[in-house]
């Protein structure tokens, strides 16, 4: 069980590195401080990963085992390339200076809203679905999650000004391409696994991250 908390932990940190949601909780510090932004983004996180855990644990009566392994194989090759992109296409700043009352709520319900449907809910949604262990995916979920957001408040000048954004979106989008890698090669039937089939699928995904890596390039220049 340790061994699942720590790949859950781990996947949805990497998820969550130069996401907006990161890039929200470092805006809301310099008005509410360090403290009241972090202890309201962990109740948000909290509750958001619990409501993926219990739709994945239900996903996972209804589909079956392998399905989901598949399909999780899949979504990380997805968030791999999502990785990738520019991240012009994510820009969704609130507006918190129009927001009444306390700080915490403030914070939580713009969280909140802010992880529904985005990628590390769905990658938690998928982990819960494929592991069979709801409380530990759920612990493991927030804990990743959580130190995401308190790695973005408390270094992110460091961040800045010593790890380019591109080096952390590349080394994220090369481990979701491992874990998808190996999900979907464990899970596929063998007769569509031959050297033809594998070829294709390197080159339609290096083609891929070479394009998205490009653009991205172009976006920066």
């Amino acid at each position: 069980m340790l061994s699942i908390f720590l790949l859950t932990a781990v996947v949805v940190f990497l998820a969550e590195l130069g996401d907006k949601t990161q890039l929200v909780c470092m805006a809301f510090v310099a008005r509410f401080g360090v403290w009241k932004v972090l202890s309201a983004t962990s109740a948000a996180v909290v509750v958001n990963t619990g409501l993926a855990v219990a739709l994945g644990e239900g996903l996972s009566r209804i589909v079956p085992f392998s399905t989901l392994q598949i399909v999780a194989g899949a979504g990380f090759l997805g968030f791999g390339l999502w990785s990738l992109r520019s991240e012009e296409e994510e820009e969704n700043c609130p507006d918190s200076n129009r927001k009444k009352g306390s700080p915490f709520w403030t914070v939580f319900f713009t969280f909140f809203v802010a992880e529904l449907g985005d990628k590390t809910q769905l990658i938690t949604l998928g982990l819960a679905a494929k592991q069979g262990l709801p409380v530990i995916t759920w612990l493991g979920a927030s804990a990743g999650l959580i130190a995401a957001q308190a790695l973005g408040i408390f270094m992110s000048g460091f961040i800045a000004k010593h790890i380019p954004p591109r080096a952390l979106q590349v080394g994220a989008a090369g481990i979701f391409f491992i874990f998808g890698t190996l999900s979907l090669y464990q899970n596929l039937p063998k007769h569509f696994i031959s050297p033809v089939v594998v070829l294709a699928y390197v080159l339609i995904l290096s083609f891929l991250s070479y394009l998205l890596l490009r653009k991205k390039s172009s976006t920066l220049e």
